[in-house]
């Protein structure tokens, strides 16, 4: 497991200090009534909202102080990333899984992958509604996967370790090639990691804000996006392993508690995602 990393893209602050508490519970929005029969009827969010609760004893000051500027805004009013180091794969749930709404284009729908490569479509199955293909006409085919958080490239800091492996039926290839494109905060690109085979791990350059992660099969034919992985932190990306997304997050509490010896500080902070946090 990696550090948490927290903070807008390009300029997140790596704590590598073992917060003393960590929840990470998702706020399920479940609701009952009881009725005078006796029965219950239980409606609930269609989309359960994650939550953080951090705390650290004793942590020190350079990492008390960016944590201090960003729950009090210094610098920017925006939403903030978390790199969680309890999540095994930062894509989103159904971008994880090869899936979106059936019928539909939108942020569950194709948005979530896009051709690299002048030939190759993205394209919903035929034959099984909610479920994406990439089918490669020829060797150069290649398809990247955006952050559903953004609806672009996937945020990072310099010196994050990033981890990429490619969709099952891709990676049981022996033609594909993997790798991580490293982009500055206005999309320009600066470097790539780049693989022979199903998997790819790279370090953030310096000047990097995002990171769009791509494979080509090598091989024409037409293939299920599910089973890929995007890790953060120091892990290594496995096969099939479920996907966490990475939100959009706002602090909306803050504990700050001056520490003996000084000038060590206890800080607390708690997270919400949101979709938007200006203002």
């Amino acid at each position: 497991m990696g550090n948490l990393w927290i903070g807008p893209p390009g300029s997140m602050t790596e704590i590598d200090q073992a917060a003393k508490s960590f929840d990470r519970s998702a706020d399920l929005g479940v609701s009952e009534f009881k009725s005078l029969g006796g029965r219950v009827t239980v409606t609930r969010n269609q989309a359960p909202v994650r939550r953080l609760k951090l705390a650290w004893d004793l942590l020190s000051p350079v990492h008390a102080r960016a944590l201090d500027r960003l729950a009090r805004r210094v610098g920017g009013s925006g939403p903030v990333f978390v790199v969680d180091p309890a999540a095994g794969n930062v894509l989103g749930p159904a971008q994880a899984a090869g899936l979106g709404v059936a019928g539909a284009t939108g942020i569950t729908g194709l948005t979530q992958w896009f051709r690299t490569s002048t030939t190759g479509t993205v394209a919903e199955s035929t034959t099984t509604p909610g479920t994406f293909l990439f089918t490669a006409t020829d060797t150069t085919g290649a398809v990247a996967w955006r952050c559903a958080a953004t609806v672009g490239n996937f945020p990072v800091s310099p010196g994050l370790t990033v981890s990429f492996r490619a969709p099952t039926a891709i990676a049981a290839l022996s033609t594909e090639t993997v790798a991580i494109d490293y982009k500055k905060a206005d999309g320009t690109y600066i470097s790539s990691t780049t693989a022979s085979g199903p998997l790819v791990t790279g370090t953030v350059p310096a000047g990097a804000a995002y990171a769009t992660p791509y494979v080509r099969p090598g091989t024409a034919g037409t293939y299920s996006l599910a089973g890929a992985c995007l890790t953060y932190g120091g892990g290594t990306a496995e096969d099939g392993v479920p996907g966490d997304g990475l939100p959009l997050m706002a602090v909306t509490g803050y504990s700050d508690t001056p520490g003996r010896p000084q000038p060590y500080r206890s800080i607390g902070l708690d997270l919400v995602e949101v979709s938007s946090a200006a203002g």
